[in-house]
């Protein structure tokens, strides 16, 4: 059954110099558990950068998939110590990524739960930076929380 959550999503990315960019976004989400996996869908916002974009996260016990479709698209998996190349297609073009995950922990349950992410991320196999990304979704408790 598909329930209304607030998602939090909160991403640090620090490049070889060390100067640290953070992201921070909550928005009204969808929340399923469907074939033993458990989905989170929520919209991008101008926050982001990725306005017109919907998100997908399914979400496994030791695998994270991301999925984006729309103004920008990606395909990226998030797997312990395995890299995973993918397309990131923008209106500007397309991006050759690859992610190195040294982190991928994960807490959900039919209430919601939490994502824990660390990874190298690599633009055309040149490390770019050391990114850390959480997911937290919550039932919503009141209409006024989606909006």
């Amino acid at each position: 059954m598909k329930k209304s959550v607030l998602v939090s999503v909160l991403g640090t990315q620090k490049n070889d110099v060390g100067e640290v960019d953070k992201i921070e976004l909550v928005t009204p989400g969808t929340f399923f558990l469907r074939d033993q996996s458990y989905y989170i869908i929520y919209q991008e916002t101008e926050i982001t950068g990725m306005e017109g974009t919907t998100t997908t996260v399914k979400v496994e016990p030791q695998k994270i998939t991301l999925n984006r479709m729309g103004a920008q698209e990606l395909k990226q998996t998030f797997e312990k110590n395995k890299a995973n190349h993918s397309i990131y297609a923008t209106p500007y073009g397309t991006l050759n990524l690859t992610v190195i995950p040294s982190k991928v922990e994960v807490s959900m349950h039919q209430e919601g739960g939490t994502i824990d992410l660390a990874y190298e991320l690599q633009v055309d196999k040149k490390k770019l930076s050391d990114n850390t990304l959480q997911i937290i979704v919550k039932e919503a408790r009141s209409r006024r929380e989606l909006r």
